[in-house]
């Protein structure tokens, strides 16, 4: 069972991994805050579809994980879009979702007082390794201080949705119905961010279909697996797990974007990979 859930959250990890890609692909002109905010409310509302066919016995949240849950996966979206657009999709990606695992080990023990495990640490090491050569590989022309900032605040906010949501879980709701309640109530914090910038471009072929991709597939469809998978293991753990966004990031911005991947770009998801492998097979209960 517990293999199942680590291969969901990888699996939603991948999913993750075509945002920035979705974002570059879409029209000129919209504003990043704009776009998280768009994805909020399309993903919120695919997600309550989901939940018709839901019959859970357990359907209240608690009040404070609900909004600590929804006000840092909020933050989440306006941030990460912000420096995907300052730094790009590989360096974006990987800043914010290199740095997770990391805070998530230490607001769950704030917060939790959980103390990861000892092969976490292991496997955060060896992927936090594979994301520096990921990011280095090649090399930096010019240091966005902003961008790199949005991308760490946004890796925080994730960090607190993680361990909140996780909590949240372990009361027996069901995890697509929490991950809705979530949604929806970030879905609206968010939505003031919709107008932001020329909201035209919402209006165009592209501009819908970049929010449909981003609705169903990196929020919907990947929070659906991530909150079947965090039902099951540490939330530190489930950081780690999802670092196979980055390295899809980076393989979608060569194949899609036509950026070209060398030695390095290789060297580094082939580590993240070696990670994510040694930390699937933790035996410790969540």
């Amino acid at each position: 069972m517990k293999s199942k859930r680590y291969s969901a959250l990888i699996l939603a990890g991948i999913c993750f991994g075509s945002t920035g890609t979705a974002q570059a692909l879409g029209p000129d002109g919209i504003s990043p805050l704009a776009v998280g905010s768009a994805r909020l409310i399309c993903g919120a509302l695919l997600l309550w579809v989901f939940t018709l066919t839901k019959n859970s016995k357990k359907s209240k949240i608690a009040s404070t994980d609900l909004w600590l849950a929804a006000i840092g996966f909020t933050i989440y979206q306006l941030a990460f879009f912000s420096a995907v657009k300052s730094t790009g999709v590989s360096i974006g990606t990987v800043t914010a979702l290199g740095s997770a695992p990391a805070l998530t080990g230490l607001i769950s023990w704030l917060i939790n007082r959980e103390k990861p495990t000892g092969r976490w640490f292991v496997a955060t090491i060896i992927t936090t390794l594979g994301i520096i050569v990921l990011s280095n590989a090649k090399g930096f022309s010019e240091f966005n201080l902003n961008g790199f900032m949005m991308a760490i605040a946004a890796g925080a906010a994730f960090s607190l949705f993680a361990v909140t949501s996780k909590r949240a879980l372990n009361t027996g709701i069901d995890s697509t119905l929490a991950m809705s309640k979530i949604f929806l109530l970030a879905a609206l914090l968010g939505t003031p961010f919709l107008f932001v910038g020329q909201f035209s471009p919402f209006a165009t072929t592209g501009g819908v279909v970049m929010i449909l991709w981003l609705g169903l597939v990196p929020t919907a469809l990947a929070y659906i697996a991530y909150g079947y998978g965090l039902h099951g293991v540490r939330a530190s753990t489930s950081s780690t797990l999802i670092l196979s966004e980055p390295a899809t990031a980076t393989l979608l911005a060569a194949v899609v974007l036509n950026e070209s991947l060398n030695t390095r770009s290789w060297t580094g998801i082939a580590i993240i990979a070696l990670g994510l492998i040694y930390l699937s097979q933790e035996k410790t209960k969540a």
